[in-house]
């Protein structure tokens, strides 16, 4: 009778065990997913700010057609005040897809890695010996 209790008993350990380890892996991939999601957001973000940029440019480019046209048939302020519209434009263009190119590189890899750590050592398979 004492050898049914202990093979009961090692069975309740490891099932409470493999329990335990399927309960922290579930909720390390939730922490995977959340991690994704963040970094998706970032890089929507990201891609935002480029299409601003873009729009920006577009108007930039009518500036300066502008502004040439001005200066070929204008004397100074015209034109002058058309380039310093533009150039104020540019540095708008420059600022947001600077910006948004950056978060855009921070962010491509989508690779949760620090829940992947998190499971490899939980699991006991840390590659650091």
């Amino acid at each position: 009778m004492s050898d049914n209790f202990g093979r009961y008993f090692v069975n309740a350990i490891v099932a409470g065990l493999i329990g335990r380890i399927a309960t922290v892996i579930k909720d390390e991939i939730e922490k995977a997913k959340q991690e994704i999601s963040k970094k998706l957001q970032r890089i929507g973000i990201g891609v935002g700010l480029v299409i601003g940029a873009g729009v920006f440019a577009f108007f930039m480019v009518g500036v300066f057609i502008a502004a040439a046209i001005l200066g070929l048939s204008e004397v100074w302020p015209a034109w002058l005040a058309a380039l310093t519209v533009g150039g104020a434009l540019l540095l708008i263009v420059l600022l947001l897809a600077g910006i948004g190119s950056a978060l855009i590189k921070k962010n491509k890899d989508l690779t949760p890695h620090e829940q992947i750590d998190n499971i490899k050592s939980t699991v006991g398979m840390s590659s650091s010996k």
